[in-house]
């Protein structure tokens, strides 16, 4: 049998070193991968676990007489979480509303207490994205306490004080407003879908009205 030649020894290191950085390439690939899923499983319900936490804070800081809270079924649009508050004895206090609409950047959520008979007794912003020194100021209290002590009806823009410059976020607001008291309205109407009112993100849209933020 005849040895390699000099040319063909050559030429198989060359390809060997070819492969070589593809093989240790895809090992990584597959090790980092297997890694991050590793991770993932781990940090998701951690994760989640926090953000139930922060959730529970900020219901409570709502309505701290409610000893717990108890999830409701909601189809609302922008309603994110409807629950049931309820004494140390299990009677019903009032109920908490997590809704949003559409703002000028993102979402503009608002978390909002009612008490027993509907009324509103408490607002919370919660974090946005709308412009800094504008829109953002949506979740400033001199905002959201002109809320308190509503009834669960619907409101128009002219019912409350726009913020200067931030139209667009103060109405997305005011539509968050709107959706959590569809949600209270359809509870004591055994969930009857009444109309979120004609506050709320489109309203940017009609005749004379301000399409970006910073105008009107």
């Amino acid at each position: 049998m005849s040895r390699p030649t000099p040319a063909a020894r050559a030429s198989r290191a060359s390809r060997a070193q070819l492969i070589r950085p593809v093989v240790v390439l895809v090992a990584i690939c597959v090790v980092a991968g297997v890694l991050l899923g590793v991770v993932h499983a781990v940090t998701e319900p951690v994760a989640a676990q926090v953000a139930e936490e922060r959730a529970q804070l900020t219901y409570r800081a709502l309505m701290p007489e409610a000893a717990d809270f108890t999830p409701l079924a909601c189809d609302v649009p922008g309603v994110t979480a409807l629950l049931d508050a309820v004494d140390a004895d299990g009677r019903t206090i009032g109920r908490v509303v997590v809704a949003s609409s559409k703002g000028y950047s993102g979402q503009v959520p608002l978390a909002i207490a009612f008490d027993a008979a509907g009324t509103v007794t408490a607002v919370t912003a919660m974090a946005n994205g709308e412009t800094p020194g504008l829109g953002t100021r949506v979740a400033e209290p001199q905002f959201v306490d002109q809320f308190v002590g509503r009834a669960a009806e619907p409101l128009q823009v002219a019912d409350i004080d726009v913020i200067t410059g931030a139209t667009i976020s103060s109405k997305a607001a005011l539509g968050a407003f709107n959706a959590a008291t569809q949600a209270i309205r359809g509870l004591a109407d055994d969930g009857a879908a009444d109309g979120p009112g004609a506050a709320g993100a489109s309203d940017a849209d009609e005749p004379g009205q301000a399409t970006t933020e910073g105008e009107a």
